[in-house]
């Protein structure tokens, strides 16, 4: 990874003379991690003098491993006043923040200890953070196929009468044998009439025989992120979800196929989200068609009616059409792809051209 180019690149993009990177908690872990590979709790003040990394005991000796080539200035006392110390020696004029990552008690009290200017961006790191480097997308691909081969082991063994959070568990640990630091989020698996509830939480819903049993799912693998969706059918599937899933399989198809360097984001969306509407479902399919996808499962770009976005090559973007049907349940095919010039690289390739029948 090369966090001087990514560094450079942000100091060129702002009004400042430096940009200030916040994470406690890991309230700004991304924007941490992505300009200076540092794990830990700190402060990054990034300008065109080079970074200087603000974090205390508890981390230091973790600097000094990380990231050795960084100016590391330990916290004597508390953070605002190590920072506000750090900003007056370095002479800077300006400092800006993002607004979307920093907390209102935050910029307002550097607003009253800085005499530099305090100025509030939106979120310029997670702009730059849009467009993959390809050694990104090579970790995106691996977490891809980690997610893969674990849902293919987690199939084999479900069986009628088991519940949706334990196999949630069980897909987590398999996920975790296999070599995740963790799950990318909490993963969705619901049953039946729940699979008609976008972000779901498994709970104690045992399968049926002819429930739809939807898996949104992703393991994290060397700080990166997977996303897919799958649908199965918990013994022969009806005719009604039949027919649902195809609709679904198509739309998928059609915005994928619109997915390529240029494109509008919202044009993407209209590809898949026309062909559900012209099969009389516009009402059942409210989200978005994607995102992207990287540190964190939700980044830019958006795929969806409202966005402004244009398709980068470079970017990771999930395409994800849905329709759910209250009371009935919910059928939603997503795959991770890579925008390229002429097109873009799917990355999922788990299988989606039938409804399987799993139990």
């Amino acid at each position: 990874m090369d966090y001087n180019k990514r560094r450079s690149a942000l100091t060129a993009k702002i009004d400042a003379d430096s940009f200030l990177v916040y994470n406690m908690e890991g309230s700004d872990f991304p924007s941490m991690y992505y300009l200076s590979g540092f794990t830990g709790e700190g402060a990054l003040l990034v300008s065109s003098k080079g970074p200087l990394l603000i974090t205390d005991s508890r981390y230091t000796e973790q600097a000094s491993r990380e990231v050795p080539k960084i100016p590391v200035r330990q916290v004597a006392g508390s953070y605002l006043d190590e920072i506000t110390d750090a900003v007056t020696a370095s002479g800077y004029g300006s400092v800006a923040l993002s607004g979307v990552r920093t907390s209102c008690s935050l910029v307002n009290k550097l607003c009253d200890k800085l005499e530099a200017k305090v100025v509030i961006t939106e979120d310029p790191v997670n702009e730059l953070r849009a467009l993959k480097e390809p050694e990104e997308i090579e970790r995106i691909r691996a977490a891809v196929k980690l997610t893969e081969e674990s849902l293919t082991e987690l199939i084999r063994g479900i069986r009628v009468g088991m519940s949706e959070r334990e196999l949630a568990l069980r897909l987590e640990f398999i996920m975790r044998e296999k070599g995740a630091e963790q799950v990318a989020f909490d993963l969705i698996v619901a049953a039946g009439e729940n699979s008609a509830l976008p972000h779901y939480q498994p709970g104690e819903r045992l399968l049926k025989e002819g429930d739809l049993l939807l898996f949104d799912i992703g393991a994290k693998l060397d700080r990166y992120c997977a996303d897919m969706t799958r649908v199965f059918s918990v013994g022969k599937p009806t005719a009604r979800a039949q027919g649902i899933y195809d609709i679904v399989l198509a739309a998928n198809k059609a915005g994928i196929a619109a997915v390529s360097a240029g494109a509008d984001a919202k044009a993407v969306d209209a590809a898949a989200r026309d062909l559900i509407a012209a099969e009389g479902h516009a009402e059942h399919f409210q989200h978005g068609l994607g995102h992207g996808v990287g540190l964190e499962v939700h980044e830019g770009p958006r795929l969806s009616p409202m966005s402004t976005d244009v398709l980068q090559a470079g970017m990771t973007v999930t395409v994800e059409p849905g329709i759910y049907l209250p009371g009935f349940g919910g059928v939603r095919i997503e795959d991770l792809t890579v925008v390229t010039q002429d097109g873009c690289e799917v990355l999922t390739s788990f299988p989606k051209e039938e409804l399987v029948q799993v139990g």
